[in-house]
């Protein structure tokens, strides 16, 4: 559609009028539409309709166009169907799943944060939007060209750190019911963080002596313990192994996992409060030591965002300008992905990090409203918890229970379409939206789900098992009188390359899932409406080559949110 959008502008630009690129697009009143007559209208002191009407007549057909008409103040464009059409099977058929990839790869290096979740428990539910989104975008850029690298965060020296590991010393017992009720998974390394922080911190809220401890604890680690600094890191590197695992069954990457307190030992936290100590943004109270961002509109605790407390450690902040800094020498752009309440602390970060260190690095967030998992909003802290495992392992049992109703496909396959189904669900929709999720909408097959798109690469599938696709076809010699419905599916595979840079370039994999879930819609309707084995030779033999391009086209598209479709449904 590209090519077609770009020969539209040619022959109006050779017509003689100034057209922009962003004035001829997609039209519901005809194939391809261009507004420039409204533009030109003030300047020309004509009607638009009138402009549009002498250009109509000066554009001739050619190529993908097949006929111009005005209406309405736009230029109408037709496509030549049986040109276009031949030109979108060959390139779908000829790239494969590199249909939609650029021909030249940017040289840009992007260093994408996502997740970083606080290695006390297993993932919560809550947290999976963020990583759902992280790993589509990952996917998305690396496809449209760009050098990816997915860091996670790993607060390794936090309180909660803390707690956990003076637990640890004291000998104090993981929380025993707790241990029975997730009995399941206690043999898991992030439950079993999990089990001994909730009794943690129910002696630091109720013992002053415990608490006192446990500051005296992350003290002697800022100030260089050794055994201090590896009792509370170790805590962390223990969790994130059972952390990984549910990652891994969610089939997230990552490149690299940087640990906060490779900042500490190194110097770069003491090196960023020593830069802001002599900067006009230096301030101090009764709090502790930090900046004055009053003049940016950030105020916060009384006018200081603080970077250390009166006892002298740093807070999470300074340790996460140490880590920017850090970032910003493994790419040319940074992205982070963030959820909605971070927008402040983001915007801390961003402002420190331009007026104190002339960081000139371009930074991005994508930010994400939060998940109402059918009324589950629980606290790690009060000893509940609904975990991405125990949300996986419901899938498995729907996804399962589905197959078996429905008599179709294999009961191993359970875990593709569960999976499929959570991730299509948390990123199906503008990341700026708050959603709910919905076991009856994420794993139907009849609407706009993850199995709905799987089992249109599964009826696509059955299809081309039945015959035979030539692999080296003349394209020339096939019959290209199509359906209204062929026209509508063709067009929408001819639009892949332009949804995946849209999608690249605004940080918004949601467009990739809306675009699949149109294309398998539009492939239900040419299924039922366009015989394909039984219908004549020359035809079969086109609408096989369709088939074959959406197989193509939405095992891509699915393979961009991490989402893999089972080869039978």
């Amino acid at each position: 559609m590209k090519r077609a959008l770009e020969e539209v502008v040619r022959a109006l630009r050779e017509a003689g009028y100034d057209v922009r690129e962003d004035e001829v697009g997609l039209s519901a009143r005809a194939d391809v539409a261009a507004s420039f007559a409204f533009r030109l209208s003030k300047e020309l002191k004509k009607p638009p309709q009138d402009i549009a009407d002498e250009a109509a007549k000066k554009v001739n057909p050619a190529g993908f166009v097949a006929s111009v008409h005005a209406e309405g103040g736009y230029v109408n464009f037709t496509l030549n169907y049986p040109v276009f059409a031949k030109a979108v099977l060959k390139d779908v058929k000829v790239r494969g799943l590199e249909y939609g990839r650029p021909l030249v790869d940017s040289e840009e290096r992007v260093v994408l944060e996502h997740t970083s979740v606080n290695p006390s428990g297993p993932v919560h539910v809550g947290r999976l939007r963020n990583s759902v989104i992280g790993d589509s975008l990952r996917r998305v850029l690396s496809y449209s060209g760009f050098r990816v690298e997915t860091r996670y965060y790993v607060n390794d020296v936090g309180k909660q750190m803390a707690l956990i590991a003076l637990a640890k010393k004291e000998e104090i017992a993981p929380d025993a019911d707790l241990i029975k009720k997730y009995e399941k998974y206690a043999g898991k390394e992030d439950f079993k963080t999990f089990f001994q922080y909730v009794a943690a911190n129910r002696k630091f809220e109720a013992d002053p002596e415990f608490a006192k401890h446990v500051q005296e604890l992350i003290q002697k680690a800022e100030a260089g313990d050794g055994k201090a600094l590896s009792a509370i890191t170790n805590v962390a590197h223990t969790c994130l192994e059972g952390q990984k695992k549910s990652f891994n069954r969610m089939g997230f990457v990552f490149d690299a996992f940087d640990f906060e307190s490779q900042y500490l030992t190194s110097g770069a936290v003491k090196e960023v409060l020593d830069k802001v100590k002599t900067t006009r943004f230096a301030a101090e109270n009764e709090t502790g030591f930090g900046v004055d961002l009053s003049e940016f509109g950030i105020e916060k605790g009384g006018g200081l965002t603080v970077l250390a407390r009166k006892d002298g450690t740093s807070v999470y902040l300074a340790r996460d300008i140490a880590y920017h800094q850090f970032k910003k020498t493994r790419g040319d752009r940074i992205i982070n992905v963030l959820g909605e309440d971070h927008k402040l602390e983001f915007k801390e970060l961003t402002t420190i990090l331009k007026e104190v260190f002339d960081f000139t690095t371009p930074m991005e967030v994508v930010h994400f409203s939060f998940v109402n998992f059918e009324g589950t909003g629980l606290s790690t802290r009060r000893g509940e918890i609904a975990s991405v495992d125990q949300l996986l392992d419901e899938a498995d049992a729907k996804a399962a229970d589905e197959i078996g109703k429905r008599g179709i496909g294999n009961v191993d396959d359970a875990s593709l379409i569960g999976v499929g189904a959570v991730k299509y669900h948390l990123v199906r929709q503008n990341p700026n939206k708050p959603i709910s999720f919905k076991w009856d909408e994420a794993l139907s097959f009849d609407g706009d789900s993850a199995p709905y798109i799987q089992y249109a690469c599964a009826r696509s599938r059955r299809i081309l098992e039945k015959a035979d696709v030539r692999q080296n076809m003349d394209y020339d010699a096939l019959s290209y009188d199509l359906t209204q419905q062929e026209k509508e599916l063709i067009k929408q595979l001819s639009l892949f390359p332009m949804e995946v840079a849209s999608a690249a370039e605004k940080r918004r994999p949601d467009l990739v899932a809306q675009y699949a879930y149109r294309l398998a819609s539009l492939y239900s309707r040419f299924y039922k409406e366009c015989p394909v084995l039984d219908a004549a030779p020359d035809v079969r033999e086109r609408r096989l080559l369709t088939v074959e391009a959406v197989l193509t086209v939405l095992t891509a598209a699915l393979d961009l949110l991490g989402i893999a479709a089972p080869q039978k449904m």
